[in-house]
């Protein structure tokens, strides 16, 4: 019953548990109902197709989700050798391909296949959610149902505004020099012109949804943007980029890893925080 549970748990829905398991729906629904009597507690609650753990599923889910993988795990020794399930792992397209792909490489040497889907921070976690994904990297928290989410702090990211090599100072009183941004609304320019100067930053008149080429645009003299400063740095370095104002303070963005609640125990996506988070502070935050 308590793997029924936790597969339930970890698929958001009795049909998606049951295929995964073999076995049929109402034998799921018959263990939960069983382990609910026997708990005296609701576990789950309906939601559109799917299910939501409720407090008591959530609590119950933390306590037991180590154990059963880890039995799962020395049973599994046992098994004939045969490929393992690859992990799905979604993220902006700039972070998987500077902070994320290269640190993974020993997943591979592990024989664990790791397949990558590029997308922005609401819809990687509304994925992850509804078990598209075993993990993301996301640069917004405040947005997502972060409830049914582990998050582990991977980062600090700082904010620069850049230049072509050469430029003047960026003044927002007098300047009337173009923006590239990544998106229309541009988060991070509107991040960094609302802490230093109050204001709004301007409309974008290019944008283009990969951070990297925005970087090569302001290298090659289209426009001035805000990018991470990670980004900028080969430029910056190389003498091809200039920073146009240096804020009082640094302006920084947390990035997190995350996976659903229970399934940070599991051993490929443990070793995936591993990698990525050498200093664990896993947290489950309030929706």
């Amino acid at each position: 019953m308590l793997r029924t549970f936790l597969c339930v748990y970890r698929c958001g829905g009795v049909a998606k548990a049951a295929a995964q398991l073999g076995v049929s729906q109402p034998a799921v629904s018959r263990h939960l109902k069983t382990l609910e009597t026997d708990m005296g507690r609701v576990l789950f609650s309906r939601r559109g197709r799917g299910v939501v753990p409720t407090p008591a599923g959530d609590l119950l889910a933390t306590q037991i989700a180590m154990h059963l993988d880890a039995l799962e795990d020395a049973v599994g020794t046992f098994k004939p050798s045969g490929a393992a399930a690859p992990v799905v792992l979604g993220a902006p397209a700039d972070l998987l391909a500077v902070h994320l792909v290269p640190r993974l490489t020993p997943l591979l040497a592990r024989g664990i296949d790791l397949h990558c889907r590029i997308g922005p921070s609401p819809e990687l976690a509304t994925a992850l959610v509804h078990n598209e994904l075993d993990l993301i990297a996301v640069t917004q928290v405040d947005e997502v149902p972060t409830r049914q989410l582990y998050l582990s702090h991977m980062y600090e990211e700082e904010f620069v505004l850049i230049g072509r090599a050469g430029e003047a100072p960026y003044t927002p009183e007098s300047d009337h020099r173009s923006f590239i941004g990544y998106s229309t609304s541009m988060p991070m320019a509107r991040r960094y012109f609302r802490t230093c100067w109050d204001i709004q930053p301007p409309t974008p008149a290019l944008t283009v949804a990969d951070l990297r080429t925005v970087v090569s645009a302001v290298a090659g003299g289209v426009g001035l943007s805000v990018v991470p400063r990670y980004l900028a740095q080969r430029g910056l370095d190389a003498g091809r980029l200039s920073i146009l104002h240096i804020p009082h303070k640094r302006i920084t963005n947390s990035i997190y890893l995350a996976t659903r609640q229970g399934r940070q125990q599991y051993p490929p996506i443990r070793l995936a925080f591993d990698l990525l988070c050498p200093i664990e502070d896993g947290m489950s935050l309030p929706s």
